[in-house]
């Protein structure tokens, strides 16, 4: 393991404790410990989100090691980031499960006003951008040391790949933020609903591009 992977690893186990220690008190009777239940499925939704980040980028510096000085500062950016990221993840999964449950779970979240949804996609989109653009950046940088890192056709062909998938997700955060802005009333919410156009979007990308990769 590389000094910045252990860092990240570090930075990403704080950004789960800060999730935790987000709840506002600790249950002092079994009510209160109901109602705190509420938030259970946001917090785990959230968690799994941080866990995937932190997934991605275990597995872009297993695969090319690289401690340059380009990849050090988008990794501490990164984690710079995940650690603001975490506040808008949870009220955004939050927003998610009140809306689903019919206002059950996440109760303490309230009614939020069509100003309020715009402010929270927005910053959420944001956040998902420059996230994406960070990843972009890191895989960007892997393929123009292809050389020194003796990279062969099919990995520098599966790393076009992660390219292009990022790319998409700057273009979906994108289309999130301008919805939130411009959108009126319920159509607000489509600047959150849009980010699981990505669960298809990733599998066909995949899909398509290993029909067509060179022999490994």
């Amino acid at each position: 393991m590389t000094r910045i992977e252990t860092f990240v690893d570090a930075a990403f186990a704080f950004a789960i404790t800060m999730l935790i220690i987000s709840v506002d008190e600790i249950p002092s009777s079994v009510e209160g410990l109901l109602n705190s239940a509420r938030d259970i499925p946001a917090f785990v939704a959230s968690g799994i989100q941080i866990g995937l980040i932190w997934y991605w980028h275990s597995v872009f510096s297993r695969r090319f090691g690289l401690q340059d000085g380009k990849t050090i500062v988008l990794s501490l950016a990164l984690v710079m980031l995940v650690l603001v990221f975490i506040y808008p993840l949870k009220l955004v999964f939050m927003g998610l499960f009140f809306w689903i449950s019919g206002g059950y779970l996440s109760s303490g979240l309230g009614n939020m006003t069509g100003a309020d949804l715009s402010s929270m996609f927005t910053y959420f989109g944001i956040g998902f951008l420059v996230l994406s653009a960070i990843s972009l950046s890191l895989y960007q940088n892997a393929l123009k040391l292809r050389d020194s890192l003796e990279l062969t056709q099919y990995e520098i062909y599966a790393c076009k790949t992660e390219l292009m998938n990022w790319g998409i997700i700057i273009i979906v955060s994108s289309i999130s933020i301008l919805i939130a802005q411009i959108a009126q009333g319920i159509l607000i919410t489509w600047a959150g609903f849009i980010y699981f156009s990505l669960l298809f979007s990733s599998r066909l990308l995949r899909h398509l591009r290993e029909k067509r990769a060179p022999a490994p």
